[in-house]
């Protein structure tokens, strides 16, 4: 009988498989099963790979075969469904399969050693338990009778649950083994998360129960819904109720994507309290290692019956999932920016699809392609249901009261305008709470010499340096490059260097000047650096020990503070020139987003704007509320335009330390595609607006088709074409399906 081949997935640029013998000399090597994690020699070293295959035979002869190391036969292998799910991401974002497999795996996964997780032991009853009478038992071995008569009702218990009985329930329980009445069993441990104050259910509205008995109506069918809700409508009440009735299916899971990781907690907390008796786990980067690997095998076991997670999420093996619910789901985070450049959201479409499950994505503020799917999109098979929310779900609670202040009428003091002060003031003396966003984290933008206008460059990248005063630094945002703020200046030696512009910290600092006595915490990536920071100031928000929040982006999304009255934002004009495309969508679900965050109880919100431009169509829009219709202004530029959604796109990104290489490389590719078909438009080879990057010279080559299929075989080609040439080893190359960023 022939040896078997294991055709293996490696976390190696190259897209292909690799054999190796199974070495059935190894007696844990005689149970290999496909989507299991071997080790094998790779080159002078060893690696952990995915079988993907058995075979009787080989291309390459059996005698240059070698066998692999090690197979982890103890270990779950991935699913069909899994492994399927991103071999296609992987050939649709034109990316190695080895590495788009490896890199969807926990890190614990992706090392030389057993995945070693916390586990414990589960009791159940044989017949011979369950036919026991506990009047057998003297009356005197109370533990004993209260164990037997507990897992007569519970069916199972685990050693957690034993010790909540009594400090000597495990004694008693392995007695009932030692009679034969019990049986055990080793499974993954699960943490027990007490809710000290069950909520209660709120009544639905009838636009919210109208959403959940729309979305029930067909539970086992491929439906892909946009709840499109203002801010405050209640959508994850209605997550709640659809979550309810689907887990009432056997072992059901449910995946819950959310944009950021300060999302989390919340909804996490909302989940546990509303579904107490349903195991739930998280997935994100801000757990350690083996909390991550432990949350990970807690789903692909299936005993983890709600996941919330980020992105990397939606490659989670879980052998029951019934539902799937983006939330936010306009947000650019579900778009990865390197490696394989997926977007969750379309990931998710793909799995519910082929799964036939529901999938639900909620948005105030939808993407324009989610929105012209839901509105406009004539291919009745690619179309969402669209439900809509367009009232507050709590009664009292009315949309803010939107004010668009003109800068150029009025005298800033310290950048704000004499309105906001007075806003701020009076939230002030009223005891409510006040946030002030500002999308730019340091001191001040830049550092400016009042003599030659000299700017602070950063040396690595095509930006500036921001000033983070505290520190006595200048950093960049970009590659993380820091030096000392300089004495004099380096162009012209003048002392006069002051910095310009405003940033958190600096807003922080002028307010503590304006306001002192004023409680202000400031919200941003410098200061929630630390694990659960961000926990511990939302926290203090809740106990109202916070007068005034000042922050970036992280603080628009999701969050509740019924105290909360007041909204400032500060300089928003810079987006209404950027030359991205899509720069004015993303700053109207931004400020949508903000502005949601005041009066979401029973006191009214104000939202005051400054801007240079009052009158734009954006804030006109802003100031009712009234997305469809700026969206679909927006939809109707783009179809003139020729823009995404009406047209599918792909960059292909080229950096090198010398932009010679990387232009040589940009014409080859263009030169190619433009032979490759005619459906395809191909544009020049162009330089970004950030020319360099960490020290790297970049450039992009745009494709542009009216049909998916179209622009994929091209891809397809031209990245086989790429690969083979030498030049493709000269400079660092990726492909960007579906690009958000220009």
């Amino acid at each position: 009988m022939p040896p078997s081949i294991l055709k293996i997935a490696l976390d190696v640029p190259l897209d292909r498989l690799f054999d190796y013998l199974n070495g059935d000399h190894l007696s844990e090597n005689r149970h290999v099963q496909i989507g299991q994690r071997v080790l094998v020699p790779f080159g002078n070293r060893n690696q952990i790979g995915i079988v993907m295959a058995i075979a009787d035979s080989s291309d390459v002869p059996l005698e240059k075969l070698k066998p692999i190391a090690q197979a982890f036969t103890a270990e779950t292998p991935l699913d069909a469904e899994m492994l399927a799910l991103i071999k296609f991401s992987a050939d649709y974002y034109q990316y190695p399969f080895g590495q788009a497999l490896l890199s969807a795996l926990p890190a614990r996964l992706r090392q030389i050693a057993p995945a070693v997780s916390r586990k414990q032991y589960c009791y159940h009853l044989t017949d011979a338990g369950i036919a026991a009478d506990v009047e057998q038992i003297p009356k005197k071995q109370k533990v004993l009778r209260n164990v037997l008569a507990t897992l007569q009702t519970a069916k199972q218990l685990t050693e957690a649950e034993l010790d909540e009985i009594s400090g000597t329930a495990r004694k008693a329980v392995k007695a009932l083994v030692d009679l034969g009445f019990a049986a055990s069993e080793q499974v993954l441990a699960l943490q027990r998360v007490m809710v000290t104050t069950p909520s209660e259910a709120p009544q639905l509205n009838d636009e919210q129960a109208h959403a959940v008995q729309t979305i029930m109506a067909q539970p086992h069918i491929f439906n892909a819904w946009l709840l499109n809700g203002i801010t405050g409508s209640g959508k994850t009440e209605v997550y709640i109720r659809l979550m309810q009735q689907v887990l009432q299916q056997p072992d059901a899971q449910i995946l819950v994507l959310v944009p950021e990781i300060n999302l989390t907690p919340q909804l996490e907390a909302r989940f546990r309290s509303r579904l107490p008796s349903f195991p739930l786990v998280s997935l994100h980067s801000n757990l350690s290692e083996s909390e991550r690997l432990h949350h990970w095998q807690l789903a692909q076991s299936g005993v983890a019956k709600i996941i919330i997670g980020t992105r990397l999420s939606i490659f989670t093996p879980l052998p029951n999932l019934k539902l799937l619910i983006i939330d936010e789901e306009h947000d650019s985070s579900y778009k990865q920016q390197d490696s394989m450049r997926y977007h969750a959201r379309d990931v998710a479409m793909v799995r519910a699809k082929r799964l036939n499950i529901p999938v639900v994505l909620g948005s105030a503020t939808p993407a324009l392609e989610t929105w012209y799917n839901a509105t406009v999109n004539p291919n009745q098979a690619s179309r969402y249901g669209l439900l809509r929310l367009k009232q507050r779900a709590v009664t009292a609670a009315q949309l803010p009261q939107i004010d668009c202040i003109d800068t150029t009428k009025v005298n800033l003091q310290h950048g704000l305008t004499p309105q906001l002060i007075t806003a701020l003031k009076l939230r002030l003396q009223r005891k409510e709470q006040s946030l002030l966003f500002i999308n730019r984290r340091g001191y001040s933008p830049v550092l400016l010499c009042a003599a030659c206008h000299w700017i602070a460059p950063c040396s690595r990248c095509s930006s500036r340096l921001v000033v983070h005063l505290g520190q006595r630094k200048l950093r960049c945002h970009h590659c993380g490059h820091e030096q000392r703020i300089p004495q004099q200046c380096p162009s012209c030696g003048d002392a006069d260097l002051h910095p310009t512009g405003h940033g958190t910290q600096r807003l922080e600092q002028t307010l503590a000047q304006l306001l002192p006595t004023a409680r202000i915490a400031r919200v941003d990536r410098d200061s929630v650096s630390r694990k659960d920071a961000l926990v511990d100031i939302l926290d203090k928000v809740h106990r109202q020990e916070i007068d005034i929040l000042v922050g970036t982006q992280m603080l628009a999304k999701g969050h509740d503070f019924p105290n909360l009255t007041l909204v400032g934002v500060i300089d928003t004009d810079s987006a209404l020139h950027s030359p991205d495309f899509r720069a004015s969508e993303r700053l109207f679900a931004q400020l949508m987003q903000v502005a949601g965050r005041a009066g979401r109880a029973d006191k009214a919100g104000q939202v005051i704007i400054q801007t240079q431009f009052p009158e734009h169509a954006l804030f006109n829009a802003l100031r009712v509320q009234d997305y469809e219709s700026y969206a679909d202004v927006l939809l109707h530029e783009r179809e003139q335009m020729q823009f995404p959604p009406y047209v599918f796109t792909a960059l292909l990104r080229a950096e090198a330390n010398d932009y010679s290489l990387v232009q040589q490389f940009l014409q080859l590719a263009f030169a190619h595609a433009r032979s490759l078909s005619e459906q395809v438009l191909v544009y020049d080879p162009v330089r970004p607006q950030m020319e360099r990057l960490k020290g790297m010279e970049r450039g992009y080559l745009l494709l542009q088709a009216k049909q998916r299929p179209a622009l994929q075989q091209v891809l397809k080609q031209l990245v086989t074409l790429m690969r083979a040439n030498k030049l493709a080893n000269k400079v660092r190359w990726a492909v960007d399906v579906n690009p958000l960023e220009f």
